[in-house]
């Protein structure tokens, strides 16, 4: 077995494996009572799990050390707590069903005055990267009206002046340039200056404003 500790480019090997190691996985379950059928048990996610094991950082190269090119002691206790404060690393136990993100919860360790060794335990949490859905605001789009379009829109109201003559009526004017009769009000109430006051009197030379 070789366990190890992951974080950026920064890699850690024990090189004294422990004698055991502890693996705790919960569940989320609820119990409940009901009536008819006593206590049961709801199911719920599983919960985050939790790692330990005690080992030492060797000062000497023993013979059951994994390797023989690991870090002092200090060296081993100062990496163990960069990782520690700069949060998350990857746990690699192989050999084990360990291999996950997690962050170290505790890290305890003494030196033993006889042999200068460093005891430690260590204690990791597993670690779940929170995924967030966001939605994408839609931006208001706003038409932008180009002169050329303007001049289309005032070409679509074009004014034309009309010169009465006999026999005619504000009817008769707007069915013949604008299509409809119903619309002498409105040639009416452009031209009331020219007109006056009766709709119904209207005389041959008068010059009208008509819009078409």
């Amino acid at each position: 077995m070789e366990i190890w500790l992951k974080q950026g480019k920064t890699n850690f090997r024990f090189a004294v494996l422990p004698s055991e190691y502890e693996l705790t996985s919960e569940s989320n379950n609820t119990q409940v009572v009901v009536n008819s059928l006593g206590e049961i048990n709801l199911l719920g996610k599983r919960k985050l799990k939790n790692i330990s094991f005690s080992s030492f950082f060797p000062k000497q190269k023993y013979s059951f050390c994994e390797y023989t090119t690991f870090p002092t002691p200090k060296e081993s206790v100062k990496l163990i707590e960069k990782m520690k404060n700069n949060g998350v690393l990857r746990l690699t136990m192989t050999g084990a069903p360990v291999n996950m993100d997690c962050t170290i919860e505790n890290f305890t360790w003494g030196e033993n005055d006889g042999t200068k060794d460093i005891n430690f335990t260590l204690e990791f949490k597993e670690y779940r990267k929170v995924k967030v859905k966001t939605t994408k605001k839609k931006e208001k789009v706003t038409k932008k009206v180009t002169p050329a379009a303007t001049q289309r829109a005032a070409k679509e109201v074009q004014s034309t002046t009309y010169t009465v003559v006999k026999g005619d009526n504000l009817s008769k004017i707007a069915k013949n340039l604008t299509g409809s009769s119903a619309n002498w009000q409105a040639i009416y109430n452009q031209n009331k200056g020219v007109i006056g006051g009766n709709p119904n009197l209207i005389y041959p030379g008068q010059q009208l404003v008509i819009n078409v």
